[in-house]
């Protein structure tokens, strides 16, 4: 089947882009054929002209021959993300926002969408109901959703928008979600049952990200063992939790940075979880990576951006002892982590989340 991929836009979200990538692979092995759907936000001239200002700075600050990033990336998707975009992802052309159009030029029989936050109301805007599918109602499609996640676990919604997206949700063929959470959240709110599966990047296992990272950690010459830090939110009182931490174990502190400021392409931020002694994080894709790794870890509990995602996953895994308060964080009791176990509840899960892709896109 040609199935379509509805997702957050490809920025520079490093988990985001390798959710999508994970997805397309795993569609690809239950033998589909994805491509996703590159809607991206149309930025202004000021902005995109800032945009190429950075990236010529950030050229000769390498040594790099200049080359100015496309017009469509706007703001944030440059060269680090953008390079990884092009090679690895199948797309569609950029589109400033989602079209019916798209189902004929694709030849697309079903679309998927998800993961990651894709029915959080906060960072969709005026584009929720496209993320139910407002943009292809009424087309003959299979409609599914793939560990959708609403990010938090309260309802954000406005009465509007409850409205709208609880009548699209019920022209689904079949509905997951990636927090335990979301299952009520579907059922009380929008009137829809709905399944916990996997992030897709959990359904892909070290070795996949090792095959992308391919030449990168080759003859670097840098063998310090070292805590890697990625947090998308740095106070003081967390930084000094990272310099003591890595003190008590005799590690290096490496800060590694996202969105705008970030500097890495996508394998050379997979070989910094594989090379790290250790990681502390904030982020949920950062935890994710951790885990699959093997890396001892810490996840700071970051309310702003919403716990409940890292939680649920921590829960899933019997690793809960590994988040620790954002705030003032204390280093939890040492216990070494039980691999054993954290493999056996991921294959199982991952039974489960491939069965349920397998079976909701089987054609009727």
């Amino acid at each position: 089947m040609r199935v379509g991929i509805v997702t957050q836009p490809l920025e520079m979200n490093y988990g985001g882009l390798l959710q999508n990538w994970a997805l397309q692979q795993v569609l690809k092995g239950l033998g589909h054929d994805p491509v996703t759907i590159d809607a991206y936000e149309r930025y202004s001239t000021p902005h995109y002209l800032y945009n190429c200002l950075r990236a010529v700075v950030d050229d000769v600050r390498h040594h790099r021959k200049v080359r100015l990033p496309k017009r469509y990336h706007g703001s944030l998707r440059r060269r680090v993300t953008g390079e990884f975009i092009e090679r690895h992802i199948a797309t569609t052309r950029v589109m400033w926002n989602y079209k019916r159009s798209v189902v004929r030029r694709y030849r697309l029989e079903g679309i998927v969408v998800g993961s990651d936050q894709v029915w959080r109301a906060k960072y969709n805007g005026a584009h929720i109901e496209d993320m139910y599918l407002k943009f292809v109602e009424g087309l003959p499609l299979r409609r599914v959703a793939y560990a959708a996640s609403f990010g938090v676990d309260k309802w954000e919604y406005t009465p509007e928008q409850t409205e709208a997206c609880a009548r699209l949700a019920k022209q689904m063929d079949a509905i997951s979600v990636r927090e335990a959470s979301g299952i009520a959240l579907c059922r009380d709110n929008l009137g829809v049952e709905a399944c916990c599966v996997l992030d897709p990047t959990l359904l892909c296992d070290a070795r996949d990200y090792e095959a992308l990272i391919g030449d990168e950690g080759i003859g670097n010459g840098d063998d310090k063992p070292y805590l890697a830090v990625y947090c998308l939110d740095i106070t003081p009182v967390k930084r000094a939790f990272f310099e003591q931490l890595a003190a008590e174990r005799g590690l290096e502190v490496r800060y590694f940075s996202a969105g705008h400021f970030a500097e890495v392409t996508v394998p050379q931020w997979l070989l910094m979880f594989k090379q790290a002694a250790m990681v502390v994080t904030d982020s949920f894709h950062g935890t994710v990576f951790s885990i699959l790794f093997g890396k001892e870890f810490y996840t700071l509990a970051n309310p702003k951006r919403g716990n409940t995602r890292i939680s649920g996953l921590l829960g899933q895994l019997g690793l809960e002892r590994h988040m620790v308060s954002d705030v003032e964080p204390v280093e939890p009791a040492d216990g070494a982590i039980d691999w054993q176990d954290v493999t056996s509840r991921l294959d199982a899960q991952r039974k489960v989340s491939l069965d349920f892709l397998a079976q909701s896109l089987r054609e009727q």
